[in-house]
């Protein structure tokens, strides 16, 4: 499938290795202190305003110390690795396209308890997302797809900050391949759908 797009998801470098490994499919999104605001005066929230679109992988806050212990222990397992594979300075790899199958504000933290095994974040970490300035968190099932060919991008000031969404400099395409299969990802669209409304 080709894809093309300027938009970009930022997302820690260690869930979206998750998710090109098919080891995951959902995200948990509260939005960085940088997101717009939908009123003066009013909180910065994400939104899902985007269906398709490049994962921009985040090395910033795996790097501070102490701030692995916001993600569950298989995720940290991977850490030293996706480290030690990040681009040099100055760069960007993207190598993922998501599309959103399914997107869902969760105001109630006892339904994203159910999740704690999908989506690489630690308990506390989720807790702490859930509570901050309006309780809720968006919950995202991807659907995830590897770019046969990595594409490689200068890493531009005005890519940095505490936001989601990103508008790159350029337009990307490139062709990709889903990570899991029709079936494998039915399965988890079900389970998920399951769960939330558990």
């Amino acid at each position: 499938m080709r894809v093309t797009s300027s938009v970009a998801l930022k997302e820690w470098a260690v869930l979206c290795a998750r998710l090109g490994a098919g080891e995951q499919s959902v995200l948990v999104r509260k939005g960085g202190i940088r997101e717009p605001r939908v009123t003066v005066g009013e909180a910065p929230t994400f939104t899902p305003e985007h269906r398709g679109f490049w994962l921009l992988p985040t090395y910033f806050h795996a790097r501070e110390p102490g701030r692995d212990r916001d993600l569950a222990p298989a995720a940290r397992a991977l850490l030293p690795q996706v480290l030690a594979d990040a681009p040099p300075p100055g760069r960007l790899r993207l190598q993922l396209w998501a599309e959103i199958d399914l997107a869902v504000e969760v105001g109630d933290l006892a339904h994203l308890d159910a999740l704690a095994d999908v989506h690489g974040l630690g308990a506390a970490c989720v807790a702490d997302r859930f509570a901050y300035r309006r309780p809720g968190l968006w919950v995202l099932l991807l659907r995830t797809y590897r770019a046969r060919q990595a594409i490689e991008l200068p890493d531009l000031a005005e890519y940095a900050g505490c936001h989601s969404w990103v508008d790159l400099a350029e337009v990307v395409a490139g062709d990709v391949d889903p990570v899991l299969s029709d079936q494998e990802h039915d399965e988890r669209r079900a389970a998920l759908r399951s769960a939330l409304e558990r």
